[in-house]
């Protein structure tokens, strides 16, 4: 039997105090407290070596430890995890590789654990996760196969306005091609920001947006919006994420999410100043920053400039002779015969469109050639009746 763990110092001090008065043996001693000959001997010869320290317990925690990490590399780990203030365990791990011999760096569980001991690491609630719609699903073979582009939520510089960041990224790459700082999301800004880019790495497949304005329409055919037609102009075809489905262009989320943290204390007073701000991330996130997804490489190693260059003129293109041939008016119709209408989209005024007719008065309509939708010519009854596309899924 052993001491009572519930007090075990009081126990020990009894006993010591009982063997004092010398009216007891030691065997009767250990007997009453329900323990060995061989510890209650142990307990007197320890008394008698410490005194009252003897009652109480030590760790046995060992004094020294051989593997445990050097003073001047958890210093240089915490040095590191100040200055790069979302980085993880793996990536700073990267980054002491190009200074310290490989074998002396600790692993990652270890690094955590002294970021942890240091109170640099958070502890974050975890939530409940909600599975989502799978498809569309994006997901690139080679570098400029697909871009993305999105705007950061839009904050209040120190000037009372606020700034809207256009992103545009290399899905493939992970690369950062631009960051353009705006006061409002308009058509011509991000046209103006899409051409500065196009200029420098050339032009991708695809460009994938979300929905919002001035990116794509719900309203119109194929989402398209007066950008997107743009876009087709110059040989870019864009595609769009789910209504409501942020996690399909997963990746440009999660770079908003360590631009927020970067430039959170870093607001400045003017738009200029902010973006100075802005090119430092992106410096740092393509040339310093090791990306998971990479095989912990920068995505300026992986990335290649696109091989299709952006043409400052407009790329003229000819419909099949079999086509009929419409022009989509101010108010986003086009004529068809001499009585009826056919409603393609406001976004497409003022461009010629092609109807190609697939049978029983069905007509597929495209504009270059991407194909729009379709509609059914029988429908036109009455004099100066309209039509609107029907939708496609794509």
């Amino acid at each position: 039997m052993s001491w009572n763990k519930k007090s075990v110092m009081e126990q020990k001090e009894m006993f010591i105090k009982m063997w004092e008065t010398e009216k007891y043996t030691t065997t009767a001693l250990c007997k009453r407290f329900g323990i060995s000959r061989v510890t209650g001997h142990k307990l007197i010869k320890k008394y008698q070596e410490e005194g009252e320290e003897s009652f109480f317990l030590k760790s046995k925690s060992p004094k020294t430890l051989p593997h445990k990490t050097p003073k001047k590399i958890e210093e240089k780990i915490i040095k590191l995890r100040k200055k790069y203030k979302n980085w993880g365990a793996r990536k700073l791990k990267v980054l002491l590789e190009r200074e310290i011999d490989i074998k002396k760096i600790p692993s990652e569980t270890t690094i955590n654990a002294i970021l942890k001991r240091n109170g640099l690491i958070k502890t974050r609630r975890r939530r409940m996760g909600k599975e989502g719609r799978l498809n569309p699903k994006f997901d690139p073979k080679e570098n400029n196969e697909i871009w993305s582009a999105d705007y950061k939520g839009k904050f209040k510089i120190g000037n009372g306005r606020y700034c809207n960041p256009l992103t545009v990224c290399d899905s493939k790459s992970r690369l950062i091609l631009g960051i353009k700082c705006h006061y409002k999301a308009t058509y011509s800004s991000v046209k103006q920001g899409y051409i500065s880019i196009f200029r420098e790495y050339g032009l991708p497949e695809y460009l994938h947006t979300d929905n919002g304005n001035p990116f794509g329409s719900i309203k119109s055919p194929r989402r398209f919006s007066r950008l997107c037609y743009w876009l087709i102009d110059v040989g870019v075809l864009p595609v769009f994420s789910d209504p409501g489905c942020p996690q399909q262009n997963g990746r440009h989320e999660r770079m908003h999410r360590d631009l927020k943290a970067y430039c959170k204390p870093r607001i400045m007073s003017t738009l200029s100043k902010q973006q100075e701000v802005m090119d430092e991330f992106k410096v740092e996130y393509k040339e310093i920053r090791p990306h998971e997804s990479l095989k912990m490489k920068t995505p300026e190693f992986v990335h290649e400039k696109s091989k299709r260059e952006y043409s400052e003129r407009k790329i003229l293109y000819e419909y099949p002779i079999d086509y009929k041939i419409m022009k989509v008016t101010i108010n986003g119709s086009a004529r068809w015969g001499a009585y009826h209408w056919v409603y393609v989209s406001r976004a497409a005024r003022g461009r010629y469109v092609g109807a190609e007719e697939i049978g029983n008065g069905i007509w597929n309509v495209y504009y270059r050639d991407v194909l729009l939708g379709y509609f059914d010519e029988k429908e036109l009854i009455r004099d100066e009746q309209y039509v609107k596309l029907s939708r496609i899924k794509v």
